[in-house]
This record gives structure tokens, C-alpha cells and sequence, in this order.
């Protein structure tokens, strides 16, 4: 009796151990599968957060360096960043998020004091950063910050996420924290319904199987004599109940197993598509109510949808546009090419943008900023065409007016550079009617004398037609000069510009009593401009710099007018002068209108040549040096495709 009691002790503890080992291998198995779905679940989220959010703030994340916790607290971009994930995250178990970049530096957390502290010895760090591998655990908090408050006893499942735009480089790594905690709650419950399912089968078993071995014990004792035979037939009966039991029980223990798995399965499932579907229709909303026009189309180009935006703006209905292609929007004020250069970006799966000038259901012209991608399916095919536009009609009449105004300005400024040229001008004039005048005279005391002859007055008249020409042209350079007409640019080279204002240069340094040197480097690209603004704009600086220079002596007089290379292939200007300079006060405001130090200026001249400059794409800059003049600088930007001058 004592060897068959131990044998059966024996075979019962074997028994509960291999039950609980199983048991335990079940939740172990159950944990991994629920961190597999909620990393699966947080690489979606991650990568709708990272399509949201990485455009806005990509540069800020990747940008920062080493910083203080209250510092990125204070950051505007900080705040901006916590209201879009707040805004993305209604709805989601995401309870919280932390965004590092490639140097382990947390840029941004849900819990503050988390931000500014390094995480790159973290191993789900190292994956997600350095091989670019999403890595999940699961983990038990007894509190912590999330974006509607803490949080007490929660199980969170918490995945690492490369974060790449495409199939670029890695540029940041994601941490989301998902709530599990219902989930793992129904684990717990189910690995305690199974266990004490086990514990009940398996110790009705054993009372049974005691008591039949007790019985069993009994009858060997009480009829010892005919033991052999009823033994055999009472082992025999053991065996069989056990092997049936055996087979109960495992039965048992396999339906269990399916319903159990089964009903996780349909659980998930149904939540599953609870979230698809709860997020199909914030994406639908958002498309629905967007302030751009958002425009579908199949791989041919026809129109399968258009948002309200796009009926708004262009009056053409979803059922009106439906099938046809957005050829129906053409004006016929853009060049073909600019449609075969989309339709080839498009086509090779890139996107383009661009400003398209369509047309309305009613005929109205409307201007478009427009972005078209490619939309691609699993295989990674193209099947539909994406276009999302922007009404920026407006903005082009701003920018038209703005073109007028600053035409107007340039011509009031020609108006008034010239008023403050007529006194040179008038030498330049005087110079050539001199000429004439005095070749005239010549020419009748010979006719009066009688002794003139054709050929001793040719010299004469010659110089006559050739300085009234030189007098003619002068006029028509100053008719041109105030004209008020749209700019006219071309391709010109700096230092011929200067050259073609020399004389009047010369001229008016001659009133002043000073000498002007010009220094002019070659090899300078051409600029595309207006000639007559450029050689105002350089008359004028001139100009000031010789009379800043009119209270100095008459041999320190010296205005020197220089051309050099500047940065990125643009041509620089500067104008040298060797006056007193100017004071810091002053330089602050020497280019507001209507600011002058001058008792008969009218503070024009430098805010219009510093217009000008702008209009032409560059900059316009005075500097002082210390008591010993001034210098003037301006930039011009190089024309498309210009080649180095040969002067």
C-alpha cells in the first residue's frame, strides 16, 4: 500500500508541474502575441504621427543640439508640437510620446521632465536608430504623465520607431506608449479561469483515483487468496478508466484552448475595425472639410473625386466632373510643355508642384498652387493620381500691385535723380552747343569774307552734325530716363553700365573739385535688369558721396566706384568716398523716406535706390569708417545661364 500511495504522490506532482508549466508558457505566449499587435498598431500610429507632424517640425527635432529640460520647455515649437499630438492622439490608446533624435537627446515628452535627457544606451533605442528596427516591451507603471493627465497601475505596451520620410534616411526615432491594460487583464483572467480549471479537473481526479486505489488496496487485503486473478482484472479496469479519463480530459483541455483563442481572436478583430473605421472617417472629415481643393483620379486622369473646396472655387459639381479629366480646368494661358513636364513627373512616380492658371465653370480665371503625387498600392504600383490645390488668386493681385507700386516709386525716384542731375547735365550739355556754336561762327566769317571754300569748311561742319548728334543723344538718354513705362531687363554688364555714366560722373566731379577712380574687376557674370534704374542708382550714390565730400580739402576729394564678385556668383557694387562718414544715429536710418540731412534733399534718393535694388533681387547696405568716408554697397544676383564677361 505505502509503495502504490507514493507511486501515485509521485505521478500527481509530476502531473500539476507539467500543468503549471504549460499554463505559464500559455501567458507567456499570450503577452507576446498582444506586444506583436500593439507594436504593429503603434508602427500605424507612428507613421500617421510622423506623415502629420514631420513636415511642420522636422527641422526643429533634427536641429537641436544638447539643452536644457527648462529651455525645450519653453520652445514655441515645444507647445505646437504637444497641441498636434494632443489633437492626433483623441481617440487612440496612445498615452504618451517621446520624440529623440539621432543623438539620443529626447526633444519632446509627454512627461516634462523626460525632455532634454539622453536615451541612446537604451536598447529599444539602438534598434529603432541604428538598424532602423521597430522594438517592443511590455511594462507596468504605477503612475506617469499622459496628454489628459497621470495615469495610476497601468500595463503599457512601449515600442522604439525609426522615424524616415519614404525610403529616406532615419531622421528621428518615435517612443509611443500604448494602453494595454484591459487586454492583459483579460490575459490574467483567462491564465487564472485556466488554471483553477486544471486545479478542479485534476483534484477530482485525484480523489477519484485515491479512493479507487484505497478500494483497490482493501480488496488485495481482503482477498488475498484470489488476488492474482481479480488484480489482473482490477488493473485492467484502472487502465482503461485512466486512458478514458486521459482522453476527457485533454478533450476538455482542447476545447477550452479553441474557444479561448478563438474568442481573443474575434475581440481583436472587432476592435480592430472599430479603429479602421473610426479612423476612415476623421480622414474623410478632414478631406470634407479641408480649405484646400483636393482633387482623385484614376491612373488615366479621370476625376473619380473632388472635395467641396474644389466645387467652391472652380463651381464644377462632383456628378458634373465626374469622368472626365482635369483638362476641363485648362485656360489656355499656360505653354503645353509645362502639362507634358507634370504628366512625366507624375507618371515616373514623383510628385510635382507648381502654380496652374485654370479656369471656372463660369469662365473666371483663377491662379492654383498645386501639389500632384502619385498614389501607390502594396505592391507598390501606381493606381490613382492625388491633387491637392490652393486658390492663390489673391495673393497674385497683392504681388501684381505691389510690382505697380514699386514701379511707381522708381519712376518718382528718376524724377527726382534727375532734378538733382539737371546741374550736370547742363555742363554735359553746354559742352557739345559750344562746339557747334563756335564751328558756326567759323564757317559764316568765312562765307561773309567770300573766301570761304567748301572743302577748308567740311572740318567744320562735321564737328557740327557730330556734337549735335552726341546733344541729341543726351536728350534722349533723359527722355528715357523719365518715361514712365514697364522695366525692360535684359542681360548687362556691370561695369559697362558704369562706363555709360562716366561722363556725367566726370563731370560733376569736376564742379566738386574731386577725382573719381574706377576699379572694375573681369570676368563678372551679367545681370538681368533695367539699365537706366542700375546707372540711377549709381549716379546717386556717386553723387552723395561727392557731397559728403565738400567740406574736406580739395586733394583729399577721392570717390572710387568698384566692382567685385560676391557670393554665390552675384556681382557686388561699391562706392568709396573720403568724407567725415557717418554717424551711427544716422546709418540706422540713412535709407527711411523723406529722411535727409541735407537742407534742400527730400530724402528720396537713397530709399528709392535701395527699392530698386530689391526689385532687381538684391540689397542695398552703406557702412561708415570711423571718420575717414563711407562706403555704399549693393549686390545683384548673376542671370540664369550667364557666362563671365570677356571685358
Amino acid at each position: 500500500m505505502f509503495r502504490l500511495v507514493r507511486f501515485f504522490l509521485f505521478t500527481s506532482v509530476i502531473a500539476a508541474v507539467v500543468v503549471t508549466i504549460s499554463v505559464v508558457a500559455y501567458r507567456k505566449d499570450e503577452v507576446q502575441r498582444l506586444i506583436d499587435v500593439a507594436e504593429g498598431q503603434n508602427v500605424i500610429l507612428a507613421r500617421s504621427f510622423a506623415n502629420t507632424i514631420w513636415p511642420q517640425f522636422s527641422s526643429f527635432i533634427t536641429s537641436i543640439a544638447a539643452s536644457e529640460r527648462e529651455a525645450l520647455q519653453a520652445r514655441p515649437e515645444t507647445h505646437a508640437l504637444r497641441e498636434v499630438l494632443m489633437e492626433l492622439a483623441i481617440g487612440l490608446p496612445v498615452v504618451k510620446v517621446q520624440i529623440f533624435n539621432l543623438d539620443g537627446l529626447t526633444v519632446y515628452s509627454t512627461e516634462p521632465d523626460d525632455m532634454g535627457v539622453y536615451g541612446k544606451n537604451n536598447p529599444g533605442f539602438i534598434a529603432a536608430a541604428w538598424q532602423g528596427k521597430p522594438a517592443s516591451k511590455l511594462t507596468f507603471r504605477n503612475q506617469m504623465s499622459t496628454f489628459e493627465g497621470r495615469i495610476m497601475d497601468r500595463d503599457l505596451v512601449e515600442t522604439y520607431l525609426p522615424i524616415r520620410v519614404g525610403n529616406g534616411p532615419i531622421e528621428g526615432v518615435f517612443e509611443l506608449y500604448s494602453d494595454v491594460t484591459p487586454l492583459v487583464t483579460r490575459i490574467k483572467t483567462s491564465t487564472t479561469n485556466l488554471m483553477v480549471g486544471f486545479a478542479v479537473v485534476f483534484g477530482f481526479l485525484y480523489v477519484i483515483l485515491f479512493i479507487v486505489v484505497r478500494l483497490a488496496d482493501r480488496t488485495i487485503k481482503q482477498q488475498y487468496a484470489d488476488i492474482s486473478e481479480k488484480n489482473t482484472k482490477l488493473e485492467r479496469e484502472v487502465a482503461a478508466r485512466k486512458r478514458t479519463e486521459t482522453a476527457l480530459t485533454k478533450a476538455h483541455e482542447e476545447l477550452e484552448q479553441r474557444v479561448d483563442e478563438r474568442t481573443r481572436k474575434l475581440t481583436e478583430e472587432i476592435a480592430e475595425r472599430r479603429r479602421a473605421e473610426d479612423s476612415l472617417r476623421k480622414q474623410s472629415r478632414a478631406v470634407e472639410q479641408s480649405p484646400a481643393m483636393t482633387v482623385i483620379t484614376d491612373i488615366e486622369g479621370r476625376i473619380e473625386y473632388v472635395n467641396p473646396r474644389f466645387t467652391q472655387v472652380t463651381g464644377y459639381t462632383l456628378e458634373e466632373i465626374s469622368g472626365k479629366t482635369p483638362r476641363i480646368l485648362k485656360s489656355g494661358e499656360m505653354p503645353a510643355n509645362e502639362y507634358e513636364t507634370l504628366w512625366r513627373t507624375i507618371a515616373a512616380g514623383k510628385e510635382w508642384q507648381g502654380e496652374m492658371h485654370n479656369r471656372k465653370k463660369n469662365g473666371e480665371l483663377y491662379w492654383a498652387l498645386t501639389s500632384i503625387s502619385p498614389i501607390t498600392n502594396q505592391n507598390g504600383e501606381v493606381t490613382h493620381f492625388l491633387g491637392i490645390s490652393e486658390d492663390v488668386t489673391q495673393r497674385k493681385l497683392v504681388e501684381e500691385d505691389a510690382r505697380l507700386h514699386r514701379n511707381e516709386l522708381a519712376h518718382a525716384g528718376r524724377v527726382i535723380v534727375v532734378g538733382e542731375m539737371a546741374t550736370s547735365l547742363a555742363h554735359e550739355l553746354n559742352q557739345p552747343l559750344t562746339v557747334i556754336s563756335g564751328c558756326a561762327q567759323v564757317c559764316l566769317d568765312k562765307l561773309r569774307s567770300g573766301n570761304g571754300r567748301p572743302e577748308e569748311m567740311r572740318d567744320s561742319v562735321e564737328q557740327i552734325a557730330e556734337q549735335a548728334q552726341h546733344a541729341s543723344e543726351i536728350i534722349r538718354r533723359i527722355r528715357r530716363f523719365l518715361r514712365k513705362e514697364e522695366n525692360e531687363r535684359r542681360l548687362i554688364d556691370m561695369n559697362d553700365a558704369i562706363h555709360g555714366v562716366e561722363n556725367l560722373l566726370r563731370v560733376d566731379a569736376r564742379e566738386q573739385g574731386a577725382a573719381i577712380e574706377l576699379d572694375l574687376a573681369d570676368g563678372l557674370p551679367a545681370v538681368k535688369a533695367d539699365l537706366i534704374q542700375l546707372q540711377q542708382v549709381v549716379l546717386n550714390l556717386a553723387h552723395n558721396g561727392m557731397e559728403a565730400m565738400a567740406g574736406c580739402r580739395s586733394g583729399q576729394r577721392h570717390l572710387t566706384i568698384q566692382t567685385l564678385a560676391a557670393h554665390g556668383g552675384a556681382v557686388e557694387v561699391a562706392v568709396h568716398d573720403t568724407g567725415h562718414g557717418v554717424p551711427a544715429e544716422i546709418l540706422a536710418r540713412i535709407f527711411d523716406p523723406f529722411f535727409t540731412t541735407k537742407a534742400s534733399g527730400l530724402g528720396m534718393g537713397l530709399a528709392i535706390s535701395r527699392s530698386i535694388v530689391e526689385d532687381h533681387g538684391g540689397r542695398l547696405w552703406a557702412a561708415s569708417n570711423d571718420g575717414i568716408g563711407a562706403v555704399f554697397r549693393f549686390t545683384l544676383p548673376r542671370a540664369k545661364d550667364a557666362r563671365p564677361s570677356d571685358r
